[in-house]
């Protein structure tokens, strides 16, 4: 015969369900950014269901209130950490991908195609700044992460994938650059090498005039 399940339970089932869709939400938004699965996240979700399992078990069998609550309360707190997994996944890869790309590029090429990005840069280093503020800060740390994930993490993901999509033509940008630098080199030294070779011409043409 099935048990009657207590009011807080019940809100803390409703909380889980919220929380669930969250967390799935950033693992699919840190999966387009990594272009990987983002295992922490998914083990947090994994843990968060045996909890649940757990939970259901419990409720079906000796309907401890007590152990229900503390089992869905360790699941709700699984789906926080697979949240802030996902958010620390793409903001990693991302500060990874803008230090590869300034350094391979150059800021001139960067800049001359995507303006925003000195934008970026900040809305990243805001965002890291607060991750880290949470580390110091455990008590607030699941307020912290979600005024990232409202506000901050969607913002930084769409710039970030702007930027990405005019990759190519950075790219473009520096070769014209390099070939451009590569002629004008290439030019000098022939000037060079051409005034050389008047010079040895004009002496050789004296030493036979002599002879």
């Amino acid at each position: 015969m099935p048990h009657q399940i207590s009011d807080d339970n019940f809100a803390l089932l409703l909380e889980i369900k919220e929380e669930w869709n969250k967390a799935e939400k950033d693992i699919k938004i840190a999966e387009q950014v990594t272009n990987n699965i983002v295992i922490p996240s998914v083990k947090e979700l994994r843990y968060a269901g045996r909890r649940l399992i757990d939970a259901i078990h419990e409720m079906a069998t000796q309907n401890n209130e007590k152990v229900v609550s503390g089992l869905l309360e360790e699941c709700r707190f699984d789906c926080y950490r697979s949240r802030h997994d996902a958010v620390d996944a793409a903001t990693a890869k991302i500060s990874v991908d803008l230090d590869i790309m300034s350094r391979r590029l150059g800021y001139k090429a960067i800049l001359a195609v995507f303006p925003d990005f000195p934008a970026l840069c900040r809305s990243l280093d805001s965002i890291r700044e607060k991750i880290s503020a949470s580390r110091k800060n455990r008590n607030n740390r699941e307020a912290i992460y979600s005024s990232i994930e409202s506000v901050d993490f969607p913002d930084l993901v769409r710039i970030f994938s702007e930027m990405k999509s005019s990759e190519n033509m950075m790219k473009g940008m520096v070769q014209q650059e390099r070939r451009k630098e590569f002629y004008h080199k290439a030019a000098f030294w022939i000037g060079i090498i051409a005034f050389i070779a008047s010079v040895a011409w004009e002496g050789w043409k004296y030493i036979f005039q002599q002879h």
